[in-house]
């Protein structure tokens, strides 16, 4: 009886001093690297070159002399005078008021011209059936306001020009109403040619 309480005293100590060994080499275990990987969003501020369009504005300078001519020419174009601004530089931009006197006075002759010479341009005209008479033409009547005689062609430069003139006419013992077109050439600021550009019946 005696034996066998001190085998199981044996056993008790054998498993004690086993465990004991256990956590003695449990604690003396070396320490393990552990890696933790983490994704990381970096912003970086990157310049980006971005067109933008600018309004330029050009200034004219006008003093009392010409300020009425200017602003009548912007007005009675209904301020499409870009034409005038072709080629010019910022420090040219004083040659516009005599660019408009140029334009002026070239409309000014095309319309003298149209109705000196404009009939006689019409004579032995086919318009439909008809041959045009000059003697019959009647009631020839110029569009003259300057919105509606037009820059067709310009060269301020040499002075080169191309004026589109339209009137409107009627022909004796004829109820049709008439309509033409008429070209008036001008080069280094005189004129040179006289073209009927159409004729057509107008509505």
């Amino acid at each position: 009886m005696e034996k066998k309480v001190l085998k199981a005293g044996l056993a008790i100590g054998s498993a004690a001093a086993l465990g004991l060994s256990f956590l003695a080499g449990a604690v003396s275990v070396d320490p393990v690297e552990t890696v933790i990987e983490k994704n990381i969003t970096v912003f970086e501020q990157v310049e980006v070159p971005v067109e933008v369009p600018i309004e330029v504005i050009k200034e004219i300078k006008v003093d009392n002399k010409n300020l009425d001519l200017v602003l009548e020419h912007i007005y009675d174009n209904d301020g499409n005078v870009e034409y005038l601004l072709d080629d010019l530089d910022d420090d040219e931009l004083e040659f516009v008021v005599d660019r408009i006197v140029f334009v002026n006075d070239v409309k000014a002759q095309a319309l003298e011209i149209v109705k000196k010479e404009g009939i006689d341009e019409l004579d032995k005209e086919v318009v439909g059936e008809v041959e045009i008479d000059e003697d019959d033409v009647e009631r020839f009547k110029l569009y003259d306001d300057d919105e509606d005689v037009l820059i067709d062609d310009i060269d301020f430069e040499d002075g080169d020009a191309e004026v589109l003139v339209r009137v409107r006419f009627e022909l004796d013992d004829d109820e049709t109403k008439y309509g033409a077109l008429y070209k008036v050439s001008f080069e280094e600021g005189k004129f040179d040619e006289l073209d009927l550009e159409e004729v057509y019946v107008r509505e």
